[in-house]
């Protein structure tokens, strides 16, 4: 199934990101999040969030917005999700995927300094307009 046909990101569209409100209902959004989860399996979802971005079904900032309801929306409270963002700036290619993966999640890639600084400083060389969010990210990380 194409994540683009999914008539749940219309549902996301219609009912929880609203581009008029000021706000968003978080219940609505994670309980929509759910059923998408349910379609397309939570280890896909990253991806085909990202896939959205790319093709402007959601704006970058929407998409980050859902990653990160996702990640509380999750059995696993997001570990199989911050899973395939650590992947993705482990590989370090895409521009989107690296950007989403350093923008939507309120906690620290990485669980310590010996991987976060080299692979955040490799991201920073190659996407300088990351740079001060990595460099953030290293220097304010409690390890």
């Amino acid at each position: 199934m194409s994540d683009m046909n999914l008539p749940y990101w219309k549902e996301v569209r219609n009912s929880c990101l609203d581009p008029s409100a000021r706000d968003y209902d978080v219940s609505a959004l994670s309980d929509t999040l759910t059923e998408v989860i349910d379609q397309v399996g939570v280890d896909k979802l990253p991806d085909c969030i990202a896939n959205a971005v790319e093709k402007a079904v959601f704006s970058f900032d929407e998409g980050a917005l859902l990653l990160g309801v996702a990640s509380y929306s999750t059995d696993d409270e997001g570990a199989c999700i911050r899973r395939v963002l650590v992947h993705w700036l482990e590989v370090g290619v895409d521009e989107i995927r690296v950007a989403l993966a350093l923008f939507s999640q309120d906690t620290f890639p990485f669980r310590s300094r010996a991987q976060r600084v080299p692979i955040l400083t490799r991201i920073a060389k190659r996407f300088p307009k990351f740079a001060d969010r990595c460099r953030y990210l290293i220097e304010a990380s409690p390890d």
